[in-house]
């Protein structure tokens, strides 16, 4: 098939389709070796979060903001999925990227977010994780590998996200080398 026969305002759409297409939730994204290192200031209080602080537990980074309609849906699962396995070595950090800081925090305070959140104030780490839309999330194991990462979320991403974690809690960080 050739496209010399469809007309440019067709061959555009046909593009927009297609860029669609490849940009559906769910898909993965950035798998690198290593889960690039960061240290952000914290979305509440004082302080700053740093990945490095947590090598040794399975962490799941979602970075999101308070305007995202599937951040809505991502939250609480993220909150119900924390509690239910932090004490075996699951950490969520929420890395949001909001310009209204206030938007953020009423946001957290609505979801009843408890897990670490931070502020990605000039989209740094954003930028190095290729972040490409919200929610963007990626699951790190034990040794700081990016095992999983997606774009958007939806009810079938909770159960893929959710069985991703659980088999990366059940590695040993020596079982991943």
């Amino acid at each position: 098939m050739t496209f010399g026969r469809i007309g440019p305002r067709h061959r555009a759409l046909l593009g927009i389709a297609v860029l669609l297409a490849l940009a559906g939730c769910g898909e993965q994204r950035f798998l690198a070796p290593d889960a690039p290192a960061f240290s952000l200031p914290l979305l509440q209080g004082d302080g700053s979060i740093s990945l490095a602080d947590y090598r040794g537990e399975v962490v799941y980074l979602s970075f999101w903001a308070s305007w995202c309609v599937p951040c809505r849906e991502e939250m609480p699962h993220l909150q119900q999925l924390w509690q239910q396995h932090r004490e075996e070595g699951f950490q969520v950090i929420g890395i949001n990227v909001d310009e209204d800081v206030e938007a953020a925090r009423q946001f957290a305070a609505d979801y009843g977010l408890q897990f670490p959140l931070a502020r990605d104030p000039d989209r740094a780490v954003s930028r190095l994780y290729r972040v490409a839309g919200y929610p963007s999330h990626y699951v790190v194991d034990r040794r700081g590998k990016v095992r999983f990462s997606a774009l958007g979320f939806t009810e079938d991403d909770s159960l893929a996200v959710t069985q991703e974690v659980l088999t990366l809690l059940a590695e040993s960080a020596d079982a991943t080398r």
